[in-house]
């Protein structure tokens, strides 16, 4: 009887273990499936949050300038209290900043940059179609507002007004100042279709950027591995003086091409 009665406790205690076994590999369960679907949740809250800033070519072209910058100042400093390692350390991430960065200042001018006055130009003549000549001569002043930063930016930049540069840039002011008689003269569709040929300058002005800023960018290039070659002959005043070269020719850069877009630092 005591043994019939002691199995009967011992299988009670086994089935109450087992009971209370399964529920607490329910529970880690359901915890972990908890853990993992909130897990999931902040990543795809993440992914939105991502989703809801666009990419800009303007910001992302500051961004790695400001890294560029920052690790070429490190470099000189390192190179000033002759720790020669850690500037050659310095200098091989540089460059491949400065290759990103000079890539995203591309990237800025293949299409957001002269955007702003392709806007007004635009606006303007949609004005002109609604009879609306006051908002049609603001937005064309906008434009020339535009135009007087992108001149002074590629000023800082020196970039040589040459040959196609020179003459697209010349010939969007003529339509401009076209279009500003026409208006004047109330010849509305004289003026439409100046604002139409300024815009396609604006076009070709872009084009002929592009291949004169890839060629200053490369200077910029051509100074850093200059240094990079007077640190591994022992000219620790050459790699200096190339380093302060390429750091100015990329501030320089940087300043220009904001206001070649219309952002003035």
């Amino acid at each position: 009887m005591a043994f019939s009665i002691l199995v009967a406790v011992v299988l009670a205690t086994a089935a109450t273990t087992g009971t209370t076994a399964v529920a607490a590999s329910s529970s880690t369960s359901a915890s972990s499936s908890t853990s993992s679907s909130s897990q999931m949740n902040q990543s795809i809250a993440r992914v939105q949050q991502t989703n809801l800033q666009p990419y800009n070519a303007t910001r992302n072209m500051v961004s790695t300038f400001n890294t560029a910058d920052s690790i070429l100042i490190r470099a000189l400093s390192d190179l000033n209290m002759s720790k020669i390692q850690e500037a050659r350390t310095q200098l091989g991430m540089v460059e491949t900043q400065i290759e990103q960065h000079q890539l995203a200042s591309l990237d800025a001018m293949s299409n957001p940059v002269l955007q702003s006055s392709r806007e007004h130009l635009l606006a303007a003549e949609q004005a002109l179609k609604l009879g609306n000549t006051d908002q049609a001569i603001s937005e064309l002043n906008l434009v020339r507002q535009l135009r007087l930063l992108h001149q002074q930016g590629m000023m800082i930049m020196k970039l040589p007004m040459a040959g196609e540069l020179n003459s697209t840039f010349n010939s969007l002011e003529t339509h401009l100042l076209r279009a500003d008689e026409d208006i004047n003269g109330y010849n509305i569709q004289g003026a439409i279709s100046e604002l139409d040929l300024a815009n396609d300058q604006l076009y070709a002005h872009q084009l002929a950027m592009l291949s004169v800023v890839y060629q200053f960018l490369n200077n910029t290039r051509t100074h850093l591995r200059h240094s990079i070659d007077d640190i591994n002959s022992g000219n620790t005043q050459g790699a200096i003086s190339e380093l302060d070269a390429a750091d100015n020719l990329l501030r320089g850069q940087e300043q220009g091409m904001l206001m070649i877009v219309g952002h003035p630092m």
